[in-house]
């Protein structure tokens, strides 16, 4: 009789026990620590912890698991392939053995001179060697001036009036082209010894073979400047073909207008000759 009794007592307690049973809450404390071992959102597995009350809520923290799973072999694999790749640059790198036999020298910029006998050429090689920035005023000095037509052009025809202002345009954008260039050019060779001296350290560093320096970081480091340098490099080789090609269109105008000119010339000597009468041949 008495064992009856113990097991109503047992039969009522679990009738009357809360919604969440004592298994389940100790079973939540484990999911919340395995939930937050696999980086779930609140550092658990469900309300019901890693033993929930039904399968229904067991699906997805199994799938959430299986997935966390895979994404770590993933990244364990890729792991692995990136170590065993340097693995094999470290060998490469020691077999090469000392990397400064692949060391050379650089093309020096070498500087213009001139004789500058009467002081009008001296001013150019400075400014084209990047000594001077004055290339207007040197530009002046050195050539030839151009004759003042402004009293004169009101004397003149109107169709030889047309013809000495196009003249002087070819003059002035020839000068402008000449002037650009060498400002283009002074500003290139002034700041050639401070590339130099970048590129030579860039140089020293990629044949450093120490294993800092051929770490992954450095070399990656080390790639994207000489990428940087290299982009300098093409900027300033672009500066030199626009000045060149400027320089090329002024002289372009300038044999345009001779071969109009002389078009001119031949056309007014053509209608000259057409207007006289033919000559008159006779036998003596």
């Amino acid at each position: 009789m008495t064992k009856r009794l113990i097991l109503l007592a047992a039969l009522a307690l679990a009738l009357a026990t809360p919604a969440l049973p004592f298994w389940g809450a100790f079973f939540g404390g484990i999911g919340k620590a395995v939930g937050k071992a696999f980086g779930l959102g609140g550092g658990g597995l469900g309300a019901a912890g890693l033993m929930p009350v039904t399968i229904k809520e067991a699906r997805p923290v199994v799938e959430a698991a299986r997935d966390r799973l895979v994404e770590l072999k993933n990244l364990g694999t890729v792991a692995s392939n990136t170590l065993d790749h340097y693995a094999g640059v470290a060998g490469t790198l020691r077999d090469l053995g000392s990397l400064s036999r692949f060391q050379a020298s650089a093309t020096r910029w070498l500087r213009s001179a001139s004789a500058n006998r009467y002081g009008t050429s001296g001013g150019w090689t400075r400014v084209i060697n990047g000594a001077s920035q004055s290339a207007v005023s040197v530009y002046g000095r050195a050539a030839a001036p151009v004759p003042d037509w402004s009293d004169a052009l009101r004397a003149l025809p109107g169709h030889v009036r047309a013809k000495v202002r196009r003249e002087h345009s070819t003059i002035e954008l020839a000068d402008a082209a000449a002037v650009r260039s060498m400002a283009v050019l002074g500003s290139i060779r002034r700041l050639a010894p401070e590339r130099r001296r970048a590129h030579s350290a860039l140089e020293r560093a990629a044949l450093d073979p120490s294993n800092g320096s051929q770490a992954l970081p450095a070399l990656l480091g080390k790639v994207s400047v000489g990428q940087v340098r290299q982009i300098h490099g093409t900027e300033q080789t672009n500066q030199l073909l626009d000045a060149l090609l400027e320089a090329e269109l002024a002289g372009l105008k300038r044999e345009r207008d001779r071969l109009a000119r002389a078009m001119d010339t031949a056309a007014q000597y053509s209608a000259l000759a057409a207007s006289q009468p033919r000559p008159r041949w006779r036998m003596p």
